[in-house]
């Protein structure tokens, strides 16, 4: 498996568990399919977490963190907006820019 694939996992895994509790915050609590998306999210994050530490035997953690951090969060924007028809506006389209930005900064620094 390419290096880039392991950078790519722990955000992949870390949306799906943010966009599972979402999920399940819309659910009502401690019912059956509560409980399985919740389960889903602690796995889903289990396994981020676990490609996080074989990507950073690859990357420095100044590269890994920061893309992990900024991917994530350009990603759970846009399944909030996209999923759940959360607003979008200038704040949101400035913040997702400058979190592109800066990863293109800091991925082309090297």
């Amino acid at each position: 498996m390419s290096k880039y694939t392991y950078l790519f996992l722990p955000v992949l895994f870390s949306v799906a568990a943010q966009l599972l509790i979402k999920h399940a915050s819309l659910k009502e609590l401690r019912t059956p399919i509560w409980t399985l998306i919740i389960t889903g999210s602690i796995f889903a994050y289990l396994l981020a977490f676990i490609f996080y530490t074989i990507t950073l035997r690859f990357f420095p953690i100044s590269i890994a963190s920061p893309v992990n951090t900024i991917l994530v969060m350009v990603f759970v924007v846009l399944g909030g907006i996209y999923v759940w028809d959360e607003p979008w506006g200038i704040q949101r389209t400035l913040g997702v820019f400058l979190g592109v930005a800066s990863l293109i900064i800091l991925l082309s620094s090297k």
